[in-house]
């Protein structure tokens, strides 16, 4: 017999943020054991609703039992601009593993969605790590799975600092290579980040620094933020991107970027990792992740470990992950959910 459940929306986290943290602290542990534990940080930016529509917070929600404890956590975050076409949302559903089986991920999704269609979002996005209890969840309640992708691992103990040297120091004529840092911003996975706003560490700054081109962070499929799984939330930590720019024109031929968390976190995450087609088979891709490894070593003393991901199928960043020492250890199942009107 299911115990009584009371689901409520939240419009401020920090206050449960204790609860709502010991909420996906144990829903990861279960379901992914060896990723590190969330940091406070990371739970208020994920499930608070850091992104904005409408000029509202989008809201989040909270399942208490009997005697008032959290045993669920939920919240949504606008991954496209509202308008014709574009409007899809990521879902992060955790619920305690004590807490499984008895109705409350079902009741909590219901509540989600009912709120999504309100705000105009006709569709959820979601991703679940393999052969999981979410995994059956996803599919159980009508998700489409979209596709697969591969989680690979890089402890920087076992990365010599003398061969990421030699790799960085490697001839590329007409490239030079230009590094910077931001704060995350909570903008939708599928929007590009600009860098008008940064100011690069190796070079002067200069309202001239070079963009990322529109549509570039598409050009190699990678793993969205705003997924359940682990991965860590835009909104907390610092953003250090390294680019190459071709010194003919001043644009960005290719580039990578890193979430570097909030100490003492071990684990940073490499986001996107993208060359301009013109500017491929250059090596650009592995100049820069070398870049950005070596930074990690010299700069981040905290950082043991980096995670990044590949698409099911995209052969070109798994070899090159690969080449640099990265060693795949799980797997995502990113899907879909239509909400009817």
């Amino acid at each position: 017999m299911s115990s009584p459940v009371e689901i409520a929306v939240v419009r401020d986290a920090a206050p449960a943020a204790d609860a709502w943290r010991a909420v996906v602290a144990a829903a990861r542990a279960a379901d992914l054991p060896g990723v590190p534990a969330p940091v406070r940080e990371e739970v208020l930016a994920g499930l608070r609703g850091d992104a904005r529509t409408g000029g509202r917070t989008a809201p989040a929600w909270a399942a208490t039992g009997a005697e008032g404890e959290v045993t669920a956590v939920a919240g949504v975050r606008p991954a496209t601009s509202p308008g014709p076409g574009r409007t899809a949302a990521d879902l992060q559903l955790y619920v305690h593993p004590a807490a499984r089986r008895r109705g409350t991920g079902t009741l909590m999704l219901a509540a989600v969605a009912a709120t999504a269609r309100e705000e105009g979002w006709d569709t959820l996005r979601a991703a679940a790590p393999a052969c999981t209890p979410a995994d059956v969840f996803c599919l159980r309640h009508g998700f489409v799975r979209e596709r697969v992708v591969h989680h690979l691992l890089l402890p920087l103990a076992e990365v010599h600092r003398a061969w990421l040297a030699e790799l960085v120091c490697a001839d590329h004529p007409g490239y030079r290579l230009t590094t910077w840092y931001a704060p995350p911003t909570p903008a939708p996975a599928t929007a590009v980040p600009r860098t008008g706003s940064a100011t690069p560490t190796g070079d002067p700054a200069d309202p001239g620094d070079p963009a990322i081109p529109d549509g570039l962070a598409a050009a190699v499929p990678g793993f969205a933020f705003g997924t359940p799984d682990g991965a860590p939330e835009p909104g907390h930590g610092r953003l250090l991107t390294v680019a190459a720019v071709h010194t003919g024109t001043g644009a960005v031929a290719g580039y990578t970027e890193v979430l570097i968390p909030p100490a003492p976190a071990p684990r940073a995450q490499q986001c996107h990792t993208a060359v301009v087609p013109a500017h491929r088979r250059r090596g650009l891709g592995r100049w820069v992740t070398a870049e950005m490894l070596r930074r990690l070593h010299a700069e981040h003393p905290q950082i043991s470990e980096v995670e990044t991901a590949a698409a099911d199928g995209d052969t070109a960043a798994l070899a090159l992950d690969e080449q640099l020492g990265f060693r795949p250890y799980r797997r995502t199942h990113a899907y879909r959910l239509h909400l009817p009107g």
